[in-house]
C-alpha cells in the first residue's frame, strides 16, 4: 500500500463512480472538500485503491487479486503496527472483495448478525469487546433513498432552531459532529450547512451536511445523550431536509444497521432502503 499525492487523485476518481451505493465520502476526499488519505498499490497506474477518511469510513476497491497490496492490507486491517488510534470502518467493492478478506485475514472477522443470536446481550458485550483486539468485527451498512416527505414538528416555546454559527459550531460535542468531517471551522460555516436545535444556550441536537458534494449533501446528526429518544433529532432533521429541498440537494443518509437509533429516524424521516452491505470495524 503506497500513499498516493494529492496531485494525482484525479486518476482514482475516474474509478470510483461505477460503485452503485454511497460513496459520497470518498468523493470528498477525493476533491479534496475533506481530509483523508488515499492508498494504492501502483502510484502510477493504481488497481486496487483505499481510501480513508479523518473521522474513520474507508472504502476498499478495485483488483481483488493484487498479492502484495493484499499483504499490506491484512497488516493494516488488523493493525499489527499498533498505529490506529480510533474506529475506523471499512466497505469494500465489488462484492467478491468480502470473501477475499476472509482469506487474506485468516478468518479472523466475526460475524455480529451471527454472534448476537448465541449469547444474551451483557455476554455478547464481553465477547465482542475481548475479541475486538485481535478480529474484524462484520456488521452491516444500509444505504437509503429520499422518498420526499412534507413534515414539521411543532416544538414547545423553550425550544428553538438555529443556524450554526461560529459559537454553536464550538460547542457541539459527541462523536458525529462537524470538526470531524470538514477540513475546518472556517471551511464548514463557509461551505457547509447545519442546525442546531436549543433549548436557551445548551445544544440539545444538531443536524449538518457531513459529506457534501454538487448537488448531493449526507445528513450527519448527533443528539445530546439526555435529550435522545424525545424526538429532538427528527425536528431538527427535518429543517435539514427543508434545506435540501429548498437548495437543490439530494439528501444521502447511510447508518449502520445495528445503530437502531439512526436507523429508525432514517426510516421516520422518508428514506427507504436500498443497498445493505458488509460494513467491517477494524482493530483498533
Amino acid at each position: 500500500m503506497k500513499l498516493l499525492k494529492e496531485n494525482k487523485y484525479r486518476q482514482v476518481l475516474k474509478k470510483i463512480h461505477g460503485i452503485p451505493y454511497n460513496t459520497l465520502f470518498a468523493r470528498c476526499v477525493l476533491q479534496l472538500k475533506a481530509p483523508g488519505k488515499v492508498f494504492v498499490d501502483n502510484l502510477d497506474k493504481p488497481r486496487t485503491v483505499l481510501i480513508s477518511t479523518l473521522y474513520g469510513m474507508s472504502l476498499l476497491f478495485g483488483d481483488t487479486e493484487n498479492l502484495e497490496f493484499n499483504t499490506s492490507l491484512a497488516d493494516y486491517m488488523l493493525n499489527t503496527d499498533g498505529r490506529r488510534l480510533k474506529s475506523e470502518w471499512l466497505q469494500v467493492y465489488p462484492e467478491k472483495w468480502n470473501d477475499k478478506l476472509r482469506e487474506i485475514l485468516n478468518n479472523k472477522i466475526i460475524e455480529y448478525s451471527k454472534v448476537s443470536k448465541q449469547y444474551s446481550q451483557s455476554e455478547l458485550e464481553i465477547f465482542l469487546k475481548k475479541n475486538k483486539k485481535n478480529h474484524i468485527i462484520q456488521w452491516t451498512r444500509v444505504n437509503f433513498a429520499y422518498k420526499n416527505t412534507d413534515e414539521n414538528m411543532k416544538l414547545e416555546p423553550e425550544y428553538s432552531i438555529k443556524l450554526i454559527n461560529s459559537d454553536i459550531y464550538d460547542g457541539i460535542e459527541g462523536t458525529v459532529i462537524p470538526k470531524y468531517f470538514w477540513k475546518s471551522k472556517e471551511d464548514f460555516l463557509a461551505n457547509g450547512e447545519g442546525y442546531a436545535l436549543m433549548k436557551d444556550n445548551n445544544i440539545v441536537s444538531a443536524a449538518f451536511s457531513s459529506w457534501k458534494i454538487e448537488n448531493e449533501l449526507e445528513i450527519g446528526i448527533e443528539t445530546s445523550e439526555k435529550y435522545r429518544g424525545k424526538g429532538f433529532a427528527k425536528a431538527v432533521c427535518s429543517t435539514m431536509l427543508n434545506y435540501c429541498k429548498a437548495s437543490g440537494y439530494l439528501p444521502i443518509w447511510a447508518c449502520k444497521r445495528e445503530n437502531t437509533g439512526s436507523y429508525k429516524l432514517a426510516k421516520s424521516l422518508g428514506f427507504k432502503e436500498t443497498f445493505i452491505i458488509p460494513y467491517y470495524e477494524l482493530v483498533e
